[in-house]
């Protein structure tokens, strides 16, 4: 075995880990740093720039795709719960999810001795987005019902 080849199989094995903790630090920095909507105005902003509406599904089809509205995430960071629940079923426990995946992960990466006994709770969590997959379909199908009845 050359020599450090131990440790860079574990950076290795760090990688997964570390992708995701990047990705739900770079979600919830843009949550805490956007300003969310409200009822007054109701476009996304960061600063004083007003973010454009970027879903094209909903551009193409004139249908909310099962993300819409996701933008209550940011609402929620802020603690505005009831717009955050008004804008989309959702956002409050997507947040959630994002947050305990950025909390197990920093905690995984940063003290080695904690990787064992949260090996387990990890692999709970990380399935945990099937749950939510499925979850964003029913309430994708709701919305739905309800526009076209």
């Amino acid at each position: 075995m050359k020599p450090g080849g131990e440790s860079s199989q574990r950076k290795g094995e760090l990688l997964p880990n570390l992708i995701i903790l990047i990705l739900c630090s770079v979600i919830l920095g843009g949550a805490l740093i956007s300003n969310p909507p409200t009822n007054e105005n109701p476009y996304m902003r960061i600063g004083g720039i007003i973010l454009p509406g970027i879903c094209m599904f909903h551009g193409m089809t004139g249908l909310p795709c099962p993300g819409c509205g996701l933008t209550s995430i940011s609402a929620a960071a802020h603690g505005d719960l009831k717009f955050s629940f008004s804008h989309h079923r959702l956002g409050l426990l997507l947040l959630y999810y994002i947050f305990l995946q950025f909390v197990f992960n920093l905690v995984y990466i940063a003290i080695p001795r904690w990787r064992k006994p949260l090996t387990r709770p990890m692999k709970i969590l990380h399935r945990g987005i099937i749950a939510l997959a499925v979850l964003f379909v029913l309430n994708w199908i709701l919305t739905l019902i309800l526009i076209l009845a």
